[in-house]
């Protein structure tokens, strides 16, 4: 990597970070130029600056482009997901997290994403037991607690489902994602639930 190429390629990295990017795709731009370095790797940075300015198709393109150089990126995948799922092609977003996680198996972010694709077609068994390999390899992952919880609740295992909810509130990620009073109302929702189903068995149970 030349000098020139990994200053663009830096000074893009943070320009991103900080939120401006317009600049950043100016300076990856101008890395994907010089033809040299990591060029898998910036046009997948591109991508995700493209996608944050709301230009999904070019997004896509450049996530492609670094797909055609490198078939084995596995941030790539998950990102193309991302892309894939804020234009509601749920099959084809799952497709891509699945590619990411043959890849890369210890990919927790993969495993979360896939879980919340599965969690829109109604597959909570699938999203759960995702979002289970998930906290296992990151339990530090705290909206994985939430979602998880809501998938159980789906399958009317309020019991679990509470726990869930409940160490999410405990470990801040109420504040944290900034739905601390709504999961509490949710909370109170399932417990109701699963009083009535003590009091009255079979009550809300699937056939």
């Amino acid at each position: 990597m030349t000098e020139h190429e990994g200053n663009y390629f830096e000074k893009g990295l943070r320009l991103l970070e900080a939120g401006e990017f317009d600049g950043a795709v100016a300076l990856f731009d101008s890395a994907i130029k010089l033809g040299l370095g990591d060029i898998a790797e910036i046009y997948l940075c591109r991508g995700g600056a493209q996608a944050a300015l709301g230009r999904p198709q070019a997004a896509l393109e450049s996530v492609n482009a670094a797909l055609e150089i490198e078939p084995y990126l596995a941030a790539a995948y998950l990102e193309r997901g991302n892309l894939q799922i804020r234009q509601r092609n749920i099959e084809a977003a799952v497709n891509d997290y699945t590619m990411a996680i043959h890849i890369e198996p210890a990919f927790d972010e993969a495993y979360f994403s896939r879980a919340l694709a599965y969690e829109e077609r109604k597959r909570y068994a699938e999203a759960e037991a995702d979002l289970t390999r998930a906290l296992d390899l990151n339990p530090n992952l705290l909206a994985a607690y939430e979602a998880r919880g809501r998938a159980r609740a789906a399958q009317f295992k309020f019991d679990d489902a509470i726990a869930d909810l409940s160490a999410y509130l405990r470990s801040g990620g109420g504040r944290q994602f900034d739905n601390h009073s709504e999961t509490q109302g949710y909370l109170l929702i399932l417990r109701a639930q699963r009083l009535l189903l003590r009091l009255i068995p079979g009550v809300g149970r699937r056939g």
